[in-house]
């Protein structure tokens, strides 16, 4: 399982770089502790540019996690990797100011989340409320839902008001076809 951070988990307040900015959408956590006790691994996916645009730092992202960590075990429910890119090529701080395969829909982060993972990418499912979230699917053909108002951009995919809502859906079609 793929999970977008801001507008699938938490909500998206814009550059989430500080732990006051932290907001559990309801259901989040309870839908995770659902694919916890199903089995099912679970990364979070999640393009950090604000560390490129000098909004916060690596360390600030990894406090939001840690934080959102501690939110979704106090209530059952844990994340078994969180993979991030910080990258982008209009970023002001120079290390970060580029392009990059990791940053959404690219494919560097699924990937990464693979390997240490062992997931299967085509029977896995990303899970988000952006365009690019969707592509990310379609790029390494795993099945996707799209979490957050509006219609998906995509036909044929699965749309749901939150994560809480998808995820009996998703429980209920693991390992169906995937988005090609």
């Amino acid at each position: 399982m793929l999970l977008d951070r801001d507008g699938t988990i938490m909500a998206d307040h814009g550059y989430v770089g500080s732990l006051e900015r932290v907001e559990l959408i309801e259901g989040a956590a309870e839908a995770i502790a659902s694919f916890n006790r199903a089995g099912v691994p679970v990364a979070v996916v999640t393009n950090q540019a604000g560390v490129a645009r000098g909004y916060y730092s690596m360390d600030d992202v990894e406090r939001v996690h840690d934080h959102l960590e501690g939110l979704l075990s106090d209530r059952g429910a844990h994340i078994d990797l969180f993979v991030y890119c910080p990258y982008h090529p209009d970023g002001v701080v120079r290390q970060f100011a580029r392009h990059s395969d990791d940053r959404k829909p690219g494919p560097g982060m699924a990937k990464a989340a693979a390997k240490v993972l062992g997931l299967d990418l085509a029977s896995s499912w990303v899970v988000g409320d952006r365009p690019e979230d969707m592509a990310l699917a379609q790029a390494i053909g795993a099945s996707a839902a799209w979490v957050g108002p509006g219609p998906c951009p995509l036909a044929g995919v699965p749309a749901f008001a939150t994560l809480g809502e998808a995820a009996p859906y998703i429980l209920e079609h693991l390992g169906a076809a995937s988005l090609r």
